[in-house]
């Protein structure tokens, strides 16, 4: 089995601090559930962590940026890792994730390569 990473991005960056706590609650026992499924399955390998809207980029020069200047849509909320035999079968797996209740996130599929 192969392991994937599913990058989570777009959605509100204020969405923790103004959503209302049964809502909250209700997108966080989703998550569990969901976690729970691939686990019993054999295909969570993390369960990965939410990430914060702002943060810092460095490149090779050294130059640090503000990672906030760029737009929403495209900042990195999060990720997980799965187990799966293909892409295609991860894609399928990617599909239920609860992240999709809200429709302006997407999720990059990728091949976590296994360095030997």
């Amino acid at each position: 089995m192969k392991s994937f990473m599913f990058i989570y991005e777009g959605g509100d960056p204020n969405w923790h601090a103004t959503a209302p706590a049964e809502e909250m609650k209700a997108l966080m026992a989703n998550w569990e559930q969901w976690m729970q499924a691939l686990a019993e399955k054999g295909q969570l390998v993390s369960g990965g962590e939410p990430l914060h809207f702002s943060g810092k980029r460095l490149d090779a020069n050294g130059l640090v940026t503000d990672i906030a200047a760029a737009e929403f849509k495209d900042l990195v909320s999060g990720y997980s890792v799965v187990g799966a035999h293909s892409v295609s079968e991860a894609i399928e797996i990617a599909k239920t994730c609860p992240i999709f209740s809200d429709s302006s996130v997407k999720v990059q599929i990728r091949e976590v390569i296994p360095m030997e």
